[in-house]
Formats: structure tokens, sequence, C-alpha cells
């Protein structure tokens, strides 16, 4: 498998030895590795990143290594920046996977066809190795979504130069209700405000969400496997952002197999239908709606 791999790694030996395992298996030829260190008071997660160290050291098969250790610990959203920007500086494109996303040996296939059919085709952020279905829709293999799922996915350099890690674009889209546009529902637009109003105000940081935000101010779009071809088995406890207490159902979907037809949508434009059904089950934009509706009447009746 020629097209460039990212890989990064922490704390996590198990996790990253079953990533490891399979690209052994795909016979990955170029690897890049980013390595986070603890901070020199973390005992316990200095043995977990030694043991993780060892097992990088396990890819034995024929394969250019590259290989960039942190001199100091960073916070997740830095050393995850800090990696991608380091990739793409060497890669035009290539896939990114975190220690803890599991892909389907049918993953790498698909985001190397797709990367070169799309790759000059600049409305096209992304090729996603989630989906978060168990069950084929028909067509081709794919669809395409505004969503941009970071759990194992592949994208191209000219993507990653849209990124605005300081949201200054947030401001206009908000201001001229933007969200709209991507989709008209009520819950999705109170939902990701929230979200880009803690982003842009520091309550949080998290890169996916910033990514996405600077995928929909460009009109870009991603695209979503008809099967998952990804599971996060990092919900496990000492996890960063992935805890125990946060595991649901579509954690649960295996690494599928997935038949690769050379059939290709006839239309680029998101499925909304699914954008819906992904803002409702998977990040329960309803849910969140129907609670902020309750806490303003209780505002209301308050004073």
């Amino acid at each position: 498998m020629k097209t460039p791999i990212l890989l990064l790694v922490y704390i996590k030996p198990q996790t990253t030895k079953k990533v490891i395992s399979v690209l052994r298996r795909v016979k990955a030829e170029k690897i890049y590795i980013s390595i986070n260190i603890p901070k020199k008071n973390e005992k316990k997660n200095i043995i977990k990143n030694n043991e993780v160290k060892k097992i990088i050291k396990s890819i034995n098969w024929k394969c250019k290594l590259i290989k960039k250790e942190r001199k100091t610990h960073l916070d997740s959203y830095s050393s995850y920046s800090s990696a991608i920007k380091w990739f793409f500086a060497k890669e035009k494109e290539g896939i990114i996977l975190e220690d803890d996303t599991l892909p389907s040996l049918d993953f790498f296939e698909f985001c190397s066809k797709l990367l070169k059919k799309y790759r000059n085709n600049k409305k096209i952020a992304q090729i996603c190795g989630s989906s978060f279905l168990n069950k084929n829709f028909t067509g081709p293999n794919y669809k395409f979504s505004n969503y941009t799922f970071c759990w194992g996915y592949a994208t191209w350099r000219r993507s990653i130069k849209d990124f605005d890690g300081t949201l200054k674009t947030w401001k206009f889209i908000k201001k001229k209700n933007k969200l709209k546009e991507i989709l008209n529902n009520k819950s999705f637009i109170i939902y990701w405000t929230s979200i880009f109003d803690a982003l842009a105000f520091q309550k949080i940081k998290a890169w996916d969400y910033a990514w996405m935000l600077s995928n929909w101010n460009k009109g870009k779009i991603s695209i979503i496997p008809k099967k998952n071809l990804i599971q996060n088995i990092g919900f496990v406890r000492g996890a960063t952002h992935t805890k125990v207490k946060y595991k649901d159902w579509y954690t649960k979907i295996k690494p599928q197999k997935m038949i690769l037809k050379d059939e290709h949508p006839d239309i680029i434009k998101p499925d909304l239908k699914y954008d819906k059904w992904v803002s409702n089950k998977v990040f329960r934009t309803n849910k969140f709606y129907i609670k902020s509706l309750i806490k303003k009447y209780l505002k209301l009746k308050v004073f």
C-alpha cells in the first residue's frame, strides 16, 4: 500500500499494537509516526509511552519509517495540529490514523482510490473512514456529507491549507446565519452554534470541530463510505477525550469489509437526509435543542 500514512501515538500500547498490526497486513510502505510524550511527573504515563515506543520498533516489514518524537509534552490539540502540519509539509496527500482508530483492510484501498480520483476537486475536503452505518445503502460505495469525521480519514495538502484554527471566520458565519445553508434544521443550528461559540471563546479546544468549520466556510463536503470502515477502540480508562462512560452505540460497530466497485455518485452534493440522521443519532442535536428550550423556559419563569 503506497499511500503515505500518518499515525499519532501517545500512551495507549494495547490499541497502538492493534493499529500497527493492520498496517503490517496491508504492507504500508511509508509511515510517519508522531510521538507525543508525557509530562516528567507522570510516571504511569511514562511507562505506557515507553511501551508504545517498543511497539513501534516492531515495525520490521519493508517500509520507509519517519518518526517525530516530541521533546516536551504537548496538549492533545497542539500535538495533533503540529503532527498534521509536519505530515502535509512533506506529503501532498495521505491517510491519518490515531493510536485508537482501528481500520478495516478495505479502508486503505478505499482512501487510496478516491484520493486519486478527487485529487483536483477542491469541493471535496476529505475521505472519511467512519459512516456510523452498519447496513449498506443502495448505489455506489459512498455518498457525500457535510460532516467531516476524523476517526481515520484521508485528505490532501490543499485542504489542510484552508484550516482555520483561530476560528476567524466564525463571527461572519454566525452573523450571516450560514449554518442554515449547511442544514436547515433548528436543532442542528443551535447545537453547532453552541460548539463553535465555545471554541471561539476558548472554553474548549477541538481540532476536528475547527476543521469541520473550516470546510463549511469553504463550502466543502466529505466522502462517506457505505459501510463503517473504522472503529474507535479508545474508549478506555485514561483516554483524553473518549472516556469509558461516554461509550456509545456507534463505537461498537466493528471495522467492516466492503467490496470496492468502480461506481461513483452521479452528482456531487451532500445527502441531507443522512446529515440529519447523523445530527440526531450521533451528535444528539435534537436532545440538545430540547434541553436548551427547557433551560430557556425555566430562566423566563424565574424572572
